[in-house]
């Protein structure tokens, strides 16, 4: 959904590109590999300084997963790549926390955004050194939300979303949480959500942008789509995009293939 975790940016963004980030959710203990972008804009404003950009996740040594839109963000806000950096910190904006210099990122060739169809809403930031504490998440094989589908296990199931986006009140307060929403519909590039806290759902909102929504498959659990874009207000829907379709599936390969 968003990208920008600062909300005195938020209305400047939400004109030209989706927004999303964690609400009604916890702290997560459960997934070390999922980081947070964070970008210095002093350029743009020098009070603004380090802001938490998009979330993803390290699926690679030195490859971290997120969306299109916040690497296209990087791009059209003119950021520097040596004030770029992922943490994989608790919290980010800790005395303590650990950041980690990229060396570049790279946005899907066929990105375009369009919600209505398929606006192959990936990018990667590559590290320029490999975390060695932190392990990494497991992306789903190809349509492996189709086969759910086909034998009629999607209907109640329950999704896990993790990022370090804004919580329901509209604060980003630098710790990765995690959310849980149920399934609603399945689209050829997009899992559609819940994120109705008043049926039980949790959600995303600005600044979870990029994170991965988790689906646990016995012992295994897989990264099947990551953050793209929900209602403005983060309180009903969380839209987000497939990772097991076949143009993200070659895209990911890529980039493994030539950052490893």
């Amino acid at each position: 959904m968003g990208y920008i975790g600062a909300l005195i940016l938020a209305g400047a963004f939400v004109l030209s590109l989706p927004v999303s980030s964690i609400t009604w959710g916890a702290l997560d203990t459960e997934h070390p590999f999922v980081g947070a972008i964070l970008a210095d804009l002093s350029h743009v404003r020098p009070d603004l300084g380090v802001i938490e950009w998009c979330s993803g996740t390290l699926i690679a040594p030195r490859v971290f997963l997120t969306a299109g839109h916040c690497t296209v963000g990087l791009d059209a806000w003119e950021v520097p790549k040596d004030k770029i950096w992922v943490s994989f910190s608790q919290p980010i904006f800790g005395p303590d926390a650990v950041l980690w210099p990229i060396s570049d990122y790279v946005t899907h060739p066929d990105y375009w955004w369009g919600w209505m169809a398929d606006p192959h809403d990936l990018g990667v930031v590559i590290l320029q050194d490999a975390p060695t504490d932190v392990g990494l998440g497991v992306v789903a094989p190809p349509a492996f939300l189709d086969g759910l589908a086909a034998r009629g296990t999607l209907k109640g199931t329950w999704f896990v979303n993790v990022g370090y986006g804004s919580d329901e009140q509209g604060r980003v307060t630098g710790w990765r949480e995690f959310s849980l929403s149920e399934f609603r519909n399945l689209h050829k590039a997009w899992l559609y959500m819940s994120q109705n806290i008043h049926t039980g759902s949790g959600g995303t909102c600005y600044g979870d942008s990029g994170g991965p929504t988790f689906y646990k498959d016995g012992a295994a659990e897989y990264i099947v789509a990551v953050t793209s874009w929900g209602d403005a207000a983060c309180k009903a829907t969380n839209n987000n995009y497939r990772v097991d379709i076949p143009s993200s599936q070659t895209f990911i390969a890529d980039m493994v293939r030539t950052y490893t």
